[in-house]
């Protein structure tokens, strides 16, 4: 019984020793509160999906720069993201420091699909452009 309880007091005992402190490895984050002006909004950090809005708590991250935004990592299309600045917004997190972001999403959500398609007509009008002057070009020779 006395060896039981010595192990019991040495296990606990360098468990508090070496363990880590909750405190100090707070220190190390810094905390996301997002928002957005629409419930059920998709949010992304770093491309990474975290949840829908309204979030219950605020989002450890580390400290430095992040990418905060609705618009999921799947849309790389460089004419999509320009037109819409304030679907993804790049914030500087100080450690042990909260930043409250707000993201428009309403707004801009409904602009997401016709600007994809916007540049799609541009595309296929820039391709029919060149087309025509190609087709004048060996007509004229």
């Amino acid at each position: 019984m006395k060896q039981i309880l010595f192990l019991f007091l040495l296990i606990l005992g360098s468990s508090i020793a070496f363990g880590q402190s909750a405190k100090t490895d707070m220190e190390n984050f810094g905390f996301l509160y997002i928002h957005t002006d629409s419930l059920g909004a998709p949010l992304y950090i770093d491309g990474v999906y975290i949840g829908k809005d309204p979030l219950e708590d605020v989002i450890p991250v580390l400290p430095g720069f992040h990418e905060v935004g609705y618009l999921p990592p799947e849309i790389s299309n460089k004419f999509v993201k320009g037109n819409l600045s304030e679907a993804v917004k790049r914030v500087y997190v100080i450690p042990n420091d909260t930043l409250d972001v707000f993201l428009f999403y309403d707004h801009y959500a409904a602009q997401a699909e016709s600007l994809h398609k916007e540049f799609k007509i541009q595309s296929f009008s820039g391709i029919g452009l060149f087309l025509i002057v190609i087709t004048l070009i060996l007509n004229a020779i």
